[in-house]
C-alpha cells in the first residue's frame, strides 16, 4: 500500500511523490501534535468524507472523484493550482475517500494552520529526497504536507 500526490501549476506536473505506509507513518510521528491536530481539524470542519463516500461509493469513475475541491468544492476544471492524491495496492487505485484533489487556495488556508516545527520537518525532507527542480518551478514546501 502507497500514497502517490501530485501537485500541479498552470497544468503542469511540479512535484511528484510516492510514498509506503510505513514511511508515511513515519513522517506523520515528526510532525508536530498541533499540526496534526490542525490538519485534522481542518479536513474534519471542510471535508464531508462520509457523504462523499455515499455518493461516489467505490466504483465511480476516477475522473468523478477529482472533479471538485475535496474541501471547498470549487470545480476542478480551470484550476491552476491544485494537488491530487491517491492511495494504491500495487498498481490498482483504491476507491473511497481517495483519490481527492484539493484546491490551491485550500491548501494554502491548511499550509496557515501548521508550526514552524512542522515546516522545517517537512522542507528537511524535500531537501532531502527531491533535490533542486529549474529555478523558475515553485516547488511545494513547509505549506503543502496536505496529504500526510
Amino acid at each position: 500500500m502507497h500514497i502517490v500526490n501530485k501537485s500541479y501549476v498552470a497544468n503542469e506536473c511540479v512535484f511528484e511523490l510516492a510514498m509506503c505506509f510505513e514511511c508515511r507513518e513515519e513522517m506523520n510521528a515528526k510532525l508536530s501534535e498541533q499540526s496534526r491536530v490542525a490538519m485534522f481539524d481542518f479536513m474534519h470542519d471542510h471535508a464531508d468524507l462520509e457523504q462523499r463516500e455515499e455518493e461516489l461509493g467505490r466504483d465511480s469513475e476516477t475522473a468523478a472523484y477529482l472533479a471538485s475541491c475535496l474541501t471547498c468544492g470549487v470545480e476542478a476544471q480551470g484550476l491552476t493550482n491544485y494537488t491530487i492524491g491517491g492511495m494504491f495496492s500495487g498498481d490498482y487505485l483504491i476507491k473511497g475517500p481517495f483519490p481527492m484533489l484539493i484546491c490551491g487556495q485550500c491548501e494554502e488556508k491548511l499550509g496557515e494552520t501548521i508550526s514552524d516545527e512542522t515546516r522545517d520537518v517537512w522542507d528537511k525532507f524535500i531537501g532531502e529526497n527531491f533535490p533542486g527542480p529549474p529555478s523558475e518551478v515553485k516547488l511545494p514546501t513547509g505549506s503543502k504536507p496536505v496529504f500526510f
